[in-house]
């Protein structure tokens, strides 16, 4: 009988999948391992039900099921939270909006998070600044329930409170900041991305519209009513939407400072606008 180890598996796998990354994650979430046992246990033998019930796993890939959904976690802004396929998957760029409101913050701040989903940026803002306030507010029942589970595994959920609604809705109070990662992308391109993204995370997480802009839109007109005065409106936007969200902006007519802040790559990622005084 062929015996496998960790290290045969590690290398077929990665040919596998074209992916020493992936590999590994799935490795160690398979045999319930951190990715660096991997080494310490490399000559570790993998028994026929481990083996059966990992392969069962790299099936699942192979059919373009995202890695986060496999193991049920995906880590963003060096914490780990729970997503399923009712959230978007935490990306790296989105970290670059909770980064700048980090950067940004007063304290005791009252921020409301628009379309929370896992609840990644309002959890990391709660975790990373210990005196604000975080409302998420999500359409998804099943999001705010996955939002709430982060918060108790990171031992926020005495400043994250969770609400469902629409958009600025549920808010009954004015905040100090609003963020948002809202949908983005341009309908018609929705059929032009990954597989792994297209047909498994929540369309209604990714679809902006004709122009991709229809929920930045309503999030630049809606929150002049529900920000105090000097308030912040911080949103994540495709890479070639500066121009167009900036001009939005500028017509609303109530924002006296407006710029749009460039990621690691120097792309456009997140519009920064603030209430004028006297709104």
């Amino acid at each position: 009988m062929e015996v496998w180890t960790i290290t045969k598996l590690h290398k077929w796998t990665s040919r596998y999948l074209n992916s020493r990354l992936e590999a590994e994650i799935l490795i160690a979430y398979s045999l319930k391992l951190k990715r660096i046992e991997l080494y310490i246990n490399h000559e570790r033998v993998v028994n026929e039900k481990e083996l059966a019930d990992f392969k069962k796993l790299i099936q699942r890939r192979k059919q373009g099921e995202p890695i986060a959904y496999i193991t049920g976690t995906q880590p963003f802004m060096s914490l780990e939270f729970f997503v399923d396929r009712s959230v978007l998957i935490p990306r790296p760029e989105t970290e670059r909006l909770v980064e700048v409101v980090i950067d940004h913050h007063g304290s005791q701040l009252t921020i409301a998070d628009i379309g929370t989903g896992s609840g990644a940026i309002a959890i990391s803002l709660a975790k990373y600044l210990p005196e604000i306030k975080v409302i998420g507010i999500d359409t998804s029942p099943d999001a705010i329930k996955i939002s709430q589970k982060n918060a108790e595994h990171h031992k926020v959920s005495g400043r994250c409170e969770f609400r469902i609604g629409n958009l600025l809705e549920p808010l009954k109070e004015k905040v100090d900041l609003i963020a948002s990662n809202p949908p983005y992308i341009p309908t018609q391109d929705i059929e032009t991305l990954e597989t792994d993204v297209k047909d498994w995370e929540p369309i209604q997480a990714l679809d902006g519209g004709v122009d991709g802009l229809d929920y930045i839109r309503k999030l630049v007109n809606q929150a002049p009513d529900y920000l105090n005065s000097n308030g912040r409106l911080l949103i994540e936007i495709g890479f070639d939407q500066g121009g167009k969200v900036k001009s939005l902006v500028e017509n609303n007519g109530k924002y006296k400072t407006i710029e749009i802040i460039r990621d690691l790559s120097g792309k456009d990622r997140i519009l920064k606008a603030i209430l004028q005084n006297d709104h």
